[in-house]
């Protein structure tokens, strides 16, 4: 039998993530609803059923939850990961006229909501980093943050303490920045739900209306005006260039643009 509430519970000791425990409790009980002994046979198996159904990057999170499930019941095992598709291209993003209809709207109703998208899409944060962000780090003009794998060093521009300086005059220097209505800090899902509700309310591709997109615009933007890819690196706090080099390149459908355009013989 597979012990779902003695792991949860040894996920915990371990002091992990909420949402880490979520994803490795929900791949156990997912294998416990097909198996009940956790045999090489079984996994190899489970593995073939979850790639008919997934994305590698979703099969491989359940290998993971399983291989840890393993160590919990000191299971020696071994089971080789799926390969993911190297990623060539940016895709979903938002263009700048829908980013511009977007925010002119959002700045006639809605001045809060447009203050928090400004913050992501000018400074090219992680929506977990921005979540993080309080009025005095704004004023300083830059702010140290620390994760589990480094520091970083997020910058705010000029134009962005520019136009955030008459609205941040209500605030405390300590006051989180990204807040609601009621002035309650803000949650990843908050901002991934009115993003939707914006994009049927102003008639904007809800494929291109996801928080980290707006990190994507960011990177795409400053490339347009300055071509320091090492540079924007440092800015995303990408450790490995060729992370960041993605973005060099150009989108599927801009690709099928230019060998339109090429192949004319």
């Amino acid at each position: 039998m597979i012990d779902l509430k003695g792991f949860e519970k040894y996920l915990r000791e371990e002091e992990l993530a909420e949402n880490t425990i979520d994803v490795y409790m929900r791949g156990v009980r997912q294998y416990s609803g097909m198996y009940k002994r956790i045999t090489k046979r079984n996994l190899i198996d489970f593995k073939k059923k979850m790639i008919e159904k997934y994305a590698p990057q979703t099969v491989n999170l359940r290998i993971t939850a399983m291989l840890r499930y393993c160590d919990y019941k000191n299971i020696h095992m071994k089971i080789k990961s799926v390969k993911e598709p190297k990623k060539t291209h940016i895709e979903n993003v938002i263009t700048v006229a829908q980013y511009e209809k977007l925010m002119r709207n959002l700045k006639a109703e809605n001045i809060r909501w447009y203050y928090n998208i400004l913050l992501i899409s000018r400074t090219g944060m992680r929506i977990s980093e921005a979540l993080k962000i309080r009025k005095k780090d704004v004023i300083s003009g830059k702010v140290k943050l620390y994760t589990k794998a480094h520091m970083r060093t997020v910058y705010f521009p000029k134009s962005l303490r520019d136009e955030l300086s008459e609205y941040l005059e209500n605030f405390k220097d300590d006051d989180l920045i990204a807040v609601n209505y009621y002035g309650k800090p803000l949650t990843k899902r908050g901002y991934d739900g009115r993003l939707k509700y914006f994009a049927r309310k102003y008639d904007i591709p809800k494929e291109v209306m996801h928080v980290h997109g707006f990190r994507h615009f960011f990177a795409i933007e400053f490339l347009k005006r300055n071509n320091n890819i090492a540079l924007l690196a440092d800015l995303l706090g990408h450790n490995d260039l060729k992370v960041t080099q993605i973005y060099l390149r150009q989108s599927q459908e801009q690709q099928l643009n230019a060998i339109d355009e090429a192949v004319n013989w």
